[in-house]
């Protein structure tokens, strides 16, 4: 923009224009996909530009805006990057029907620009690129690490005396186990996309696929170790027990936060842990010679042991690969890890995610047609009205509306109010200097600024792009009463996006809920028969349906949080919802721990009556979920789970938390149809 102005050439400004857009999709990861990202952005760009030489009727302009914008609406079927990928392409297309071409050798020279501004905006922020391309996984999987290094910390901190402020059933809001599983999903989707075409490599990248499977394998472990302290005995007595683990919980987080800076910074450590749980044994020791502990007490306390020795070794394995992430020595041949990992999965079919989507079921097939049709009827309306500026209009409608209904009101609020504030600062500062210089540089500043603030607060992102827009927009028109304009389109585009989402195929969330909550029962009924049919909890099928479990209470726990955010009903009517998924994820964390103690000498052998009865309860819990009916009755009488004391305190613990996932499925019924 700098350069338009000081060498008046009006058309360069359409360079500052592409290099913004191609910035907006840029949203961080492996460098590999961000170039990527932005080098699609920036050749479709120049294609979509060539929109600029149409001269077309206003009813075609409606018809073509209807069929490419639900076009882009189809982007999103890829994930969220494309998807954003889509809208901004979706504006920019409406923007060059809005400003048309003179004739083709315009519309040519637009899209020549198009591509000197992406090429400039990936130079910028590229360029290191070779310097660092493992830069974005280290820290990915770093936030595992601190993660787990968190809730160790928290555990040590539990009273000797008492169960934890959780035990009663009451869970935070975002419990451990999802926010760890969430980071290892997103530390699999970047490492994967950074090694790709790098296959068979031994370097850096081996060498953290090997730290996230020690992440993941330290979360099952860290699971089943809380849940043995929640069910372990608290008297007196147990208290030197209690502290010995609670001191080897702080020395881990110590290790793990060791692992953590080798990942952020670079930071040398230590090939050995300085740790180990033998004041832990010798304390067990102690206890031992009283006599009077009942058997299934001295088992659990001893598999605390058992737990805390496999925790160590987990440590001493991740602190010797992070110890070699600098130097480059190659991972060790043996290594204290449940199994080595595998390799990238094979890649998708390019057009199988749009073959899933292609269907009236499908929540991206709906958004997109909402999309393309309110698109549609914005672009009649201004065509009609001769609004100046009109493409604001149906920007606001492409940038607002989103798949579900909650979201779109919250979106369209935060636009509508951040418009009215950001041209109100716009007006303000277009009264107090009109130099193109000193605007230039404040459109410089509010932008900054606003990408900066965005991961942190939508509606202060709103309030500083808008006027950032504006002065733009003035600057290149040399119209400097546009706020006024700027604020009557934007809540015109908001209205119109709302009108979408209320009549145009609406989808409410309590519609989706149940599906998803079915899926997670159903994914916890084949993680407890996968782990009830394999040796250890390292075989491939148990981490598959682990994995698959995770997946899904995250997916049900999203449509929960979308369910909040449309809800008009009393808070209170939620709250059997939120008791379901809350002891679905406990459950879950019950199954875990029985899946640990599989590789130990007493692993329990006769699960067949445990796993038909729980299955079979979980199966009608889903279904009733579904149906939006109560559940049969539970069966009697439950399985007691063998003659092992440990066993039988793995079972006790699931089918606990089977009888209050029951009893919060048969209130739900009542909530769903609102």
């Amino acid at each position: 923009m700098a350069a338009a102005a000081l060498l008046h050439l009006p058309a360069a400004t359409w360079v500052g224009l592409a290099a913004l857009f191609v910035a907006l999709v840029d949203r961080g990861g492996p460098y590999r996909y961000r170039a990527s990202t932005m080098g699609a952005m920036t050749l479709l760009g120049a294609v979509v530009g060539l929109s600029a030489a149409f001269h077309l009727p206003p009813w075609a302009d409606v018809v073509i805006t209807l069929l490419w914008v639900t076009a882009c609406g189809f982007a999103r079927s890829y994930g969220d990057t494309p998807g954003l990928m889509g809208v901004v392409l979706a504006n920019y297309f409406v923007v060059s029907l809005a400003i048309p071409a003179k004739d083709l050798s315009d519309a040519l020279l637009r899209s020549g620009l198009f591509l000197v501004g992406g090429a400039w905006a990936m130079f910028l922020a590229l360029s290191l690129w070779p310097l660092f391309p493992y830069r974005p996984a280290r820290l990915a999987i770093a936030r595992c690490y601190d993660a787990l290094a968190d809730h160790a910390e928290e555990v040590s901190r539990w009273p000797l005396e008492g169960l934890p402020p959780f035990a009663a059933g009451v869970l935070p809001e975002a419990p451990w186990q999802a926010r760890v599983r969430q980071f290892i999903e997103q530390s699999r989707t970047v490492l994967a996309s950074t090694r790709m075409g790098r296959a068979g490599e031994s370097g850096r990248g081996e060498h953290l696929l090997v730290l996230l499977e020690g992440a993941d394998a330290m979360m099952v472990t860290l699971v089943a170790l809380t849940e043995m302290l929640e069910v372990a005995p608290t008297e007196p007595r147990f208290h030197v027990v209690r502290a010995e683990v609670q001191r080897a919980l702080v020395e881990l987080a110590a290790d793990l936060r060791r692992v953590r800076l080798a990942l952020e910074k670079g930071t040398e450590v230590s090939d050995r842990p300085g740790w180990s749980a033998e004041r832990v044994k010798r304390a067990l020791e102690a206890l031992d010679t009283g006599g009077d502990v009942p058997a299934h007490v001295r088992a659990g306390y001893h598999y605390v042991h058992t737990l805390l020795d496999r925790l160590r070794d987990y440590a001493h394995a991740t602190v010797d690969v992070a110890a070699r992430l600098e130097g480059g020595s190659p991972v060790p041949e043996t290594l204290a890890l449940p199994s080595r990992p595998a390799d990238e999965p094979a890649r998708q079919p390019l057009l199988e995610p749009l073959r899933e989507n292609l269907n009236v079921r499908s929540v991206i097939f709906r958004h997109a047609l909402r999309m393309g049709f309110a698109a549609a009827a914005a672009m009649a309306l201004v065509e009609a009205l001769k609004l100046n500026h009109g493409y604001w209009v149906i920007i606001t409608v492409t940038v607002v509306l989103q798949p579900y209904a909650g979201l779109t009101f919250q979106r369209s609020l935060q636009r509508i109010a951040g418009t009215l504030l950001g041209a109100a600062l716009a007006a303000g500062l277009v009264a107090l200097v009109r130099d193109p210089a000193i605007i230039l540089l404040a459109i410089v500043v509010l932008f900054s600024v606003a990408m900066s603030i965005q991961p942190l607060s939508l509606s202060a992102f709103q309030v500083l792009l808008t006027p950032a827009l504006v002065l733009l927009a003035e600057l290149q028109t040399g119209d400097w009463e546009l706020a006024g304009v700027r604020i009557v389109n934007t809540v015109l585009g908001g209205l119109i996006a709302l009108a979408g989402t209320r009549l145009l195929w609406p989808s409410p969330e309590h519609l989706r809920l149940p599906d998803q909550v079915a899926f997670a029962l159903r994914a916890d009924r084949d993680y407890l028969m996968a782990v009830a049919s394999s040796p250890s909890d390292a075989e491939p099928s148990v981490r598959a349906a682990r994995r698959k479990m995770g997946l899904a209470l995250l997916s049900a726990e999203a449509s929960l949080q979308r369910l909040m955010g449309e809800w008009n009903g009393p808070a209170r009517e939620l709250e059997p919802v939120m008791a379901l998924l809350v002891y679905a994820r406990r459950f879950t964390s019950a199954v875990t721990t029985l899946a640990a103690s599989r590789s130990e000498p007493a692993a329990p052998r006769e699960l067949s009556g445990v796993v038909r009865f729980a299955g079979g309860v979980l199966e009608e819990l889903a279904a009733a979920v579904e149906q939006q009916r109560r559940p049969a009755p539970m069966p009697a009488p439950a399985p007691v789970g063998g003659e092992d004391p440990l066993v039988r305190t793995h079972v006790e613990r699931l089918l606990r938390q089977l009888t209050v996932l029951h009893s919060a499925a048969e209130r739900i019924p009542p909530l769903l149809p609102r």
